[in-house]
């Protein structure tokens, strides 16, 4: 008797969701959220944490001394509205996360029209992520140690080879950018390497902040600041000159045409950090250490002049024209740094006189002088009334206003990253999918070519509830909060010790230590150092950041998106991750090599406003088609995602007008 055959093997089909555009999602079971208590705290010190460590202060420490330096408070709104609307963002982007484990960059390429389309839509927004502006503002307080001065057009000998000091500012920048690399080549998984730099950051540099702004910033700064905080819709417009102490910023007419002059007394000379001319309806900048031509020296040499004549420690002058009445003041900077006038010139009618309070003016001019000393050389208006009267916004930097919101916060697709960090301390999902190994050290990780989702039942929503309670804690407690603190520490520091201070790209980063030492020269080594140190410590790991996000985004566009990559074992995924970064290296010499630092930063400032305000549309658009009806965000979540998008839109089609 033959022996009956064996029953033919069952096959069953895959269990997977529909996913878009690319391949279907597995399907899996949502692990238990933390539970709560002091653990899940514990447990929050992640991507929240991470990016509020990579962005504290570096917005402030840049962009401060260019806006909070030269407009005060007044535009602190903007970054309370920038923080709150990327918070919105963030949660939508973690949600993404949360149900699939994908990165949301990937969840932009599952919608329609399809990869193709959002390869090239996304290279031409990452663009903004390309410019290695933190390494090259780190290299100026590096520089500024080992000078014992800001950055000037001296030169220096170093064995055989001599150089300017603003050479030695690209030099250091090389370095401290290839530097950046090393601990993303180096130890373990690479979220976990980020997470303990950060943190250490985090600690050094609020440490420090808090300790300064506890016991060097004055009251009246302090409340300025806090103030400026929720002064919504405020913007300044300055005096036509305004001299400060050391420094000063003056406007001189001549018909239609006018001349200004930006700078700093140092070792009692003007040292001119910008010369502008406006001649015949072109205005053309010539900054420190460039040329003049021969027909604008003069002009240059006497306001030069003039401003050592005005410029001296403790005083201040201002001229404004108010209608047809010149004004123009004069006095003491109290101990307090308020001013107190003590001559006041009005010029009107062919008719001068000389008054010695504000109260004794007739109105308006009276108001218009008592604004003058209160804001310090600075008048509020309302935006949209001064908008409504003249059919235009003022003329404001208007690239370094949206620079300033850009880097509130977090910024252009940084944001996106709070998918991917997510993803990798195995959040929702993410803890089905894997991680990104480092190149040495890493242990073998396998990550993922497919997110994994999970099917609604009442035990798998009550879980989904727990981990969308768990984010917001992370955005509301820890990195909002974070950012709000990050973003006023540093603006104290620089209203109260360089506030009209001139900004130039090889000074920037380091004018705060020099405002320091001098106002206490009795402590200016230790602070010069400690405060260098600090900015240092500010900028540079921001660097390691910078060249992560971008290898790891396109990474998880490639891993996920492209037929080759998907051919490739989980543990390869590592050498796509380096491969990107090699280019972006080589890409970010070349632009170190180009531009100042300043430069570099208005330029990826302006274009990261565009990045966040379409990729928050873009994930709302996500979370709505591809997530399921019970998992998708509330009108309330929609509202404020619509509204981050039209936030930094609008700022850049601002700065677009303004060109």
């Amino acid at each position: 008797m033959t022996s009956p055959a064996p029953p033919a093997a069952e096959t069953h089909p895959r269990d997977t969701v529909a996913a878009g555009k690319l391949p279907a999602w597995d399907v899996g079971q949502l692990p238990h959220p933390p539970s709560g208590g002091w653990r899940t705290w514990l447990q929050l010190l992640g991507p929240g944490v991470l990016l509020a460590g990579a962005s504290i202060g570096s917005g402030e420490w840049l962009s401060g001394p260019a806006i909070s330096a030269q407009y005060g408070g007044t535009l602190l709104w903007v970054a309370s509205l920038s923080i709150l609307a990327q918070v919105f963002c963030n949660l939508e982007m973690m949600r993404y996360a949360l149900y699939c484990g994908e990165p949301v960059m990937v969840g932009f390429f599952r919608t329609a029209p399809g990869p193709r389309f959002w390869l090239f839509g996304y290279l031409v927004l990452d663009f903004a992520a390309i410019w290695p502006f933190n390494a090259s503002n780190a290299a100026v307080p590096l520089a500024a140690a080992l000078l014992g001065h800001l950055p000037s057009d001296a030169m220096v000998s170093f064995l055989t080879l001599s150089f300017s000091e603003r050479q030695l500012v690209k030099v250091l920048g090389y370095a401290i950018f290839l530097l950046a690399f090393l601990p993303l080549i180096f130890g373990g998984t690479i979220y976990r390497m980020l997470e303990r730099v950060f943190a250490l950051k985090l600690a050094i540099v609020l440490g420090y902040l808090l300790f300064v702004a506890a016991f060097m910033v004055s009251g009246p700064t302090a409340r300025e600041v806090c103030f400026g905080f929720v002064s919504f819709g405020q913007i300044p417009l300055r005096a036509d000159t305004i001299v400060a102490g050391r420094h000063f910023n003056l406007l001189e007419r001549d018909g239609d045409d006018w001349y200004r002059i930006k700078g700093t007394m140092e070792n009692d000379r003007p040292l001119v950090t910008e010369f502008i001319v406006h001649r015949d309806g072109e205005e053309t900048p010539y900054q420190m250490g460039q040329g003049v031509p021969a027909d604008l020296a003069d002009r240059r040499s006497r306001l030069a002049a003039r401003a050592e004549a005005l410029a001296r420690p403790g005083t201040f002058y201002v001229e404004h024209i108010e209608g047809d009445a010149h004004l123009a003041m004069h006095g003491r900077i109290a101990a307090d740094l308020s001013w107190e006038p003590a001559q006041i010139t009005v010029r009107q009618g062919g008719v001068t006189r000389e008054y010695d309070h504000p109260d004794e003016l007739s109105s308006p001019l009276a108001e218009v002088s008592r604004e003058l000393v209160a804001n310090q050389g600075l008048k509020r208006v309302g935006m949209l009334g001064y908008l409504g009267e003249h059919g235009r916004l003022p003329r404001l930097d208007w690239a370094m206003v949206a620079t300033f919101a850009a880097i509130a916060g977090a910024g252009g697709m940084t944001n996106t990253l709070f998918s991917n960090y997510a993803r990798e301390k195995g959040w929702g999902m993410g803890r089905h999918v894997g991680a990104i190994p480092s190149a040495i050290g890493g242990k073998t990780i396998s990550l993922s070519h497919v997110g994994r989702v999970f099917r609604l039942d009442a035990d798998s929503r009550a879980r989904w509830r727990g981990w969308i309670r768990h984010v917001y804690r992370d955005q509301l407690a820890i990195w909002m909060v974070c950012s709000f603190i990050g973003m006023a520490l540093p603006c104290m520091l620089s209203l109260e010790f360089i506030r009209h201070a001139p900004v130039s790209g090889d000074r920037v980063a380091a004018m705060t230590a020099e405002g320091m030492a001098t106002r206490y020269p009795q402590h200016a080594e230790l602070l010069w150092f400690v405060t260098l140190l600090v900015g240092f410590l500010v900028l540079a790991p921001g660097q390691i950041m910078a060249c992560d996000q971008i290898s790891r985004r396109w990474t998880d566009i490639i891993w996920t998106s492209s037929r080759r990559a998907q051919k490739l074992p989980g543990d390869r995924v590592k050498y796509v991750y380096y491969g990107i970064l090699l280019a972006y290296c080589i890409w970010g010499l070349f632009a170190l090599t180009l531009f100042d630092p300043l430069q570099i930063l208005k330029i990826a400032g302006v274009l990261m406003n565009f990045a966040l305000g379409f990729s928050a549309l873009h994930t709302l658009y996500v979370n709505r088609t591809l997530l399921p009806a019970e998992l998708r965000p509330n009108w309330i979540m929609q509202t404020g995602t619509l509204l981050c998008g039209a936030f930094f839109l609008g700022i850049s089609v601002i700065v677009i007008a303004h060109l």
